[in-house]
């Protein structure tokens, strides 16, 4: 016999026999297939459908959010090349009703030295995962690109715990520390240095993180109010002088008819960007800055609920429109998850503060500016308890 046939059992009947054995061991596994639960086969296909919707909508959302403008690293002013803008009077309407107690109207400020103003000391850093506080930065700018001091500051926070937005106005005319300069106005930290200058900033003097900052400017705002198409706003005989009096001067700025968009009539008005610009910006109305801030807080609320009402259709066509004029540091999956929180709270209510609120700051003039200077332990003491609340364990 063979050494080959001794090995395998040799001769035909074991071939045949082991011919059988691999027609049986296929049969087998065939059957093993056919018997595959017709539930786990369902289950499988709808998972590879599932992950390949995930991958292509993961896609799709990155494509959008590539259109977002990247926050860059800023050109920092000189130490020794910083400035303090001294006030110059504004033409003020007959008819608006300045509030004396406001500080760049105010005969009754103090004067101070700088070296008057003595700080506390910063006692703990606070933050939590389950708060978010998003800086919007409004820039103060008549250069479509450029930078100037910030218009507005609003500290945005997602309260994911309690399910609640809360909006706080960081008052421009803040007398604070700016790191690696002299003290000044708030807004001038972003003109010294950019959003990162102003998160410092708003960290040294009141111990809050800033998780990032979302840019717009005067083109941008108008842009976005007008795409949702406008805004409804209560409107005072009196704010209606000084209204016109930004309108015209946005006009002038967008190379429009001087006397464009211009409001005839108070009441409750539909706006549209120009106007609703021209609306958040109006000052010597009221309690000054206090209710400017105000004002501005509105204008982003009845925003805020023309958006959250739009479709599916109509906010894929709206994150195309606006993506392009916000600058943004978050990072995408920062946005999104930012976004997810915010859809899924189903938010009915947004609150709103102003930083420094009533009491908690003295009106002075430094270095010819016309300042808030703000009590600091109060004013820490107060933002920290919109945020995060009274007798909340804070993370440090």
């Amino acid at each position: 016999m063979p050494f080959g046939d001794l090995i395998t059992g040799g001769g035909t009947e074991n071939e045949e026999r082991g011919d059988g054995y691999k027609m049986s061991r296929r049969s087998k596994e065939s059957g093993e297939r056919r018997r595959m639960p017709v539930w786990l086969r369902i289950l499988l296909g709808t998972a590879a459908v599932l992950v390949l919707i995930a991958a292509a909508g993961g896609i799709f959302v990155l494509s959008k959010l590539g259109k977002i403008n990247r926050a860059q690293p800023v050109e920092t002013l000189a130490p020794e090349l910083e400035y303090f803008e001294t006030d110059e009077p504004e033409t003020e309407p007959e008819s608006a009703e300045a509030d004396s107690a406001e500080t760049e109207n105010s005969e009754d400020s103090d004067t101070m030295n700088p070296e008057d103003v003595i700080w506390s000391d910063a006692v703990d850093v606070y933050g939590t995962d389950n708060i978010i506080n998003v800086l919007l930065v409004g820039q103060d700018t008549t250069k479509e690109g450029g930078r100037a001091r910030s218009d507005a500051m609003i500290l945005a926070t997602v309260n994911k715990t309690d399910r609640k937005i809360i909006l706080t106005s960081l008052m421009r005319d803040m007398y604070v520390q700016i790191p690696g300069y002299s003290d000044n106005r708030i807004n001038a930290a972003y003109a010294f240095g950019g959003a990162e200058t102003l998160a410092e900033t708003i960290l040294v003097n009141f111990d809050v993180e800033v998780d990032g900052t979302i840019e717009l400017d005067f083109f941008g705002f108008c842009d976005i109010i007008d795409f949702i198409g406008g805004i409804d706003m209560e409107v005072t005989e009196a704010e209606i002088p000084v209204m016109n009096d930004y309108i015209r001067g946005l006009n002038g700025l967008f190379g429009r008819d001087w006397e464009t968009d211009i409001v005839t009539e108070p009441g409750y008005l539909h706006l549209n960007g120009i106007q609703a610009l021209g609306y958040s910006r109006v000052r010597y109305v009221g309690n000054g800055d206090f209710a400017r801030t105000q004002r501005q807080r509105k204008v982003m609320m009845a925003a805020f609920e023309k958006v959250k009402d739009l479709s599916i259709t109509e906010m894929l066509s709206f994150a195309d429109q606006v993506l392009p004029l916000v600058t943004t540091d978050l990072s995408n999956l920062e946005l999104i998850s930012l976004a997810a929180s915010i859809l899924l709270m189903d938010i009915e209510e947004i609150e709103t503060h102003n930083i420094p609120e009533d009491a908690a700051y003295q009106s002075a003039r430094i270095r010819g500016m016309a300042v808030l200077v703000p009590d600091l332990d109060e004013c820490r003491r107060t933002l920290q308890e919109i945020i995060y609340g009274s007798g909340q364990e804070i993370e440090e």
